[in-house]
């Protein structure tokens, strides 16, 4: 009698191991980059074809195969890296277990030419849903190259679950950046869309970073020390270059990518008060211990690891941090931190430790002049509480009727702590947070049909970017010029400002773009929002008036009548409040 139980087909058992291995055309990416490391190739191309889901392309110069492994190499475990159990515990290399191109080859369609120096022909071999197609002998180079086309169309409910074509090119960058910055030594090229955005030519890791990031001088810390237990170097960023995205944060362990939340924690906590809140430092460091004493083989990517002796790890990695920042920065104490910020709470504290000179007036500006103080503050609020009602006024922030966009009403109103104004209005108060207003004002400006006016500037003004922020802004150029800047490439990882919408000052310009490409990396890529929303969400955050900014009276009434014709009056569309209406009822319980 036939049993239930039976074993599955290679195919099958192939593509499921697909599901573990390949999750998105990034993780081709990852498997084909390893293999050519481990070839001992000393020249990479990288080539992407709508993110990766049409085309990924690795063409090297190794030290290639001949026919017979050419052929074996796409069977299920079949590997030239370990021969038995113990040799996972003595690893020098990046791949070994056999899986990876198997289970790509089941999800998609490959063809690979390679050639070893003791041939005198290459070998074609065209493979498709894990089904051989063909081998036959070919004219090639020394080296191997392998194209994997039309990822998952095989298997179309895995293929839907990838994300747009922005995300995915993201996703095969930062896997090029990664393997780049662990390998400085080999030249590596990046294509998209057949257009080179990337040649990273061979040298030392200082001369790879900066490549890579375009970091200024004095922004890179360096750091080199040798124990017992681990030996740690690299660069770790000095606190202004800080972000609020922890993008730019690279760990390695015996030159392979990691991600460990809690060596992670041993770096930040390194840094102890010297980042502000909810800022995240810029590091690439690497860890080397001896291969007997790390796990690699835990997880099906090989992103994360075992450290044997990990506790000893993290204390030695914070106290290199912590050693490294001392010799540039006076790191401070609790009894620091408590008096620094009792004397001044909202002090950049980059600044309160660095280099203070108690007998320097840290407040004094050459530049500056006084601020005019507008007739407007809490002395006014009686006054305007007793002031009549004007009889056209009516409580905007309850109207069911939109306004016209000819209305226009006068209001009472002054403003608080440069950040709040305060309107009377049919007999009560109202609070209104500016930034949020003007953010909704901008965000419902940017996503109407109404076309969003730009002024030309005298001057352009360029930026250079790092590579993987100007790969992102190539794929968002349309969309943002579409916002009322006008703004082009200008070499390679540089851009050109000609134009910006005019609500942006010509000195802000610069600065809003970057935030705007690091704010739409966090909404689009974190939480899956569609690519022009969390463009327009970005763009009129960082347009939009700052807290702290102190208004006249004009710019409250142009303000608050703008906010009068937004659809969402009270509750942005991020779901923070805008403006609430302070009742009489609501002051006495103020009281009670």
């Amino acid at each position: 009698m036939a049993g239930k139980i039976q074993l599955l087909p290679n195919r099958t058992a192939n593509q499921i191991a697909a599901g573990e291995v390949v999750q998105r055309p990034a993780s081709v990416v990852k498997e084909l980059l390893e293999n050519a490391i481990d070839a001992q190739a000393t020249i990479i191309k990288l080539f992407i074809k709508n993110g990766g889901c049409t085309l990924v392309q690795v063409d090297d110069n190794g030290v290639g195969m001949n026919a017979f492994d050419a052929r074996m190499c796409w069977e299920r475990h079949a590997t030239s890296k370990i021969t038995k159990a113990d040799d996972l515990y003595n690893l020098n290399t990046l791949g070994f277990r056999g899986e990876a191109l198997a289970s790509i080859a089941s999800v998609s369609e490959v063809e690979m030419k390679t050639k070893c120096a003791e041939e005198d022909t290459g070998t074609r071999i065209i493979i498709n849903a894990g089904k051989f197609i063909n081998q036959e002998n070919t004219a090639a180079t020394q080296g191997t190259s392998i194209a994997v086309k039309n990822l998952f169309y095989n298997i179309p409910a895995r293929k839907n679950f990838l994300k747009s074509i922005s995300v995915e090119t993201k996703h095969t960058f930062e896997e090029f950046q990664r393997i780049a910055l662990a390998y400085p030594a080999i030249t590596f090229e990046y294509y998209n869309q057949g257009k080179n955005l990337s040649k990273l030519e061979s040298g030392d890791l200082e001369k790879r970073v900066n490549d890579l990031f375009n970091l200024k001088e004095g922004e890179l810390i360096q750091t080199n020390e040798n124990t017992d237990i681990v030996e740690i170097n690299g660069f770790i960023g000095t606190p202004k270059t800080a972000k609020r995205t922890r993008g730019n944060q690279y760990l390695f362990a015996n030159g392979r990518f990691i991600k460990d939340p809690y060596l992670n924690h041993a770096i930040i906590s390194g840094y102890g008060g010297l980042l502000e809140e909810k800022k995240y430092p810029f590091y690439i460091l690497f860890l080397n211990v001896d291969p007997r004493k790390i796990d690699v083989n835990i997880h099906p990517t090989k992103h994360e690891v075992k450290f044997e002796d990990g506790r000893h790890v993290y204390t030695l990695l914070q106290s290199v941090i912590k050693k490294t920042l001392g010799t540039h920065f006076v790191i401070p104490t609790d009894t620091q931190m408590l008096n620094a910020t009792a004397v001044k709470p909202t002090q950049n504290l980059n600044d309160q430790f660095a280099f203070i000179n108690p007998n320097v007036d840290q407040n004094f500006n050459p530049f500056g002049h006084k601020k005019q103080k507008t007739p407007t503050s809490w002395e006014k609020l009686d006054e305007i509480l007793n002031t009549p009602i004007h009889p056209k006024q009516k409580s905007f922030f309850t109207q069911s009727e939109k306004t016209t966009e000819t209305t226009s009403h006068h209001f009472e109103i002054f403003q608080i702590q440069d950040s709040y104004l305060v309107a009377k209005i049919e007999g009560e108060l109202n609070l209104i947070n500016q930034h949020r207003a003007h953010r909704q004002i901008l965000y419902e400006r940017y996503t109407s049909t109404q076309s969003v006016s730009s002024q030309q500037l005298l001057f352009p003004r360029t930026i250079e970017l790092s590579q993987s922020d100007f790969a992102l802004y190539l794929e968002m150029q349309k969309d943002i010029n579409a916002l009322g800047f006008d703004i082009s490439e200008f070499g390679q990882s540089t851009i050109i400002i000609n134009g910006l919408p005019s609500e942006l000052s010509k000195e802000d310009g610069a600065s809003v773009i970057l935030q705007i490409i690091e704010d739409f990396k966090t909404n689009f890529q974190d939480l899956k929002i569609a690519k022009k929303d969390a463009l327009r969400q970005a763009a009129a955050k960082n347009a939009a008036i700052k807290t702290g900014k102190a208004l006249n009276q004009t710019e409250m009434q142009v303000l608050l009548n703008d906010l009068l014709h937004c659809n969402q009056k009270t509750i942005d569309q991020s779901g923070k409040t805008i403006a609430v209406k302070l009742t009489k009822q609501s002051l006495e319980r103020f009281f009670q």
